[in-house]
């Protein structure tokens, strides 16, 4: 009797967990699997990573706003090339007005996976104007140094032009561009454009 119970428990043994042969088949699927799917999910993360810059552009321009409105006078946004990080930005709302990133101020830094760049270099930016508000004189701060300036009521100053910033990724071209628009009275939209220079509104 224990010895019929010694190799039933044999046999099951021999019979449990997975073959080298199925093991081998199980990691070839989800290799083609992850091959499949990883330059998807790269080309989704990237994009991910461009709009999230496009969106703290528009955080920190509406926070220089609110300040201004806050303190009741004329607030600036500054763009500046980083001293300690080199090839990327800083932005911040200069609530002092001394011109200098101070501990205390609000600021972002925008890197290689979203940065500012020159309008030169993105497609169809006339046709983005047009599609956005019409016909409107624009200006394009320099990614490489200026300044933006909200007056005590919120507004830009001076308030005729539109200004439009671009954001692209060094590292991911094919996420295409990020346009971040300030309108005159205050008033912000957020456009998103392909390669090959179509724009939609994301907000």
């Amino acid at each position: 009797m224990r010895g019929k119970g010694l190799e039933v428990h044999a046999h099951a043994k021999r019979h449990s967990g997975f073959s080298l042969t199925e093991l081998v088949v199980a990691l070839a699927v989800a290799m083609i699997l992850m091959a499949v799917g990883l330059p998807m999910f790269l080309r989704a993360y990237h994009s991910y990573e461009l709009t999230n810059a496009a969106n703290q552009m528009r955080d920190i321009l509406l926070l220089t706003r609110y300040e201004a409105i806050r303190l009741n006078r004329s607030v600036t946004c500054v763009i500046q090339p980083s001293a300690t990080y080199p090839g990327m930005t800083n932005v911040w709302a200069d609530s002092n007005g001394n011109g200098l990133l101070d501990p205390e101020e609000k600021m972002i830094l925008l890197g290689t996976s979203g940065d500012l760049v020159n309008y030169a270099g993105v497609p169809n930016t006339t046709g983005l104007v047009v599609g956005a508000v019409g016909t409107m004189a624009t200006t394009n701060p320099s990614p490489t140094g200026s300044q933006v300036l909200f007056d005590a009521r919120g507004a830009v100053n001076p308030a005729t032009k539109l200004n439009a910033f671009y954001l692209a990724s060094s590292v991911a071209p094919e996420a295409g561009f990020r346009a971040v628009l300030l309108l005159p009275a205050g008033s912000i939209q957020i456009w998103t454009c392909d390669t090959s220079g179509n724009w939609q509104q994301v907000q």
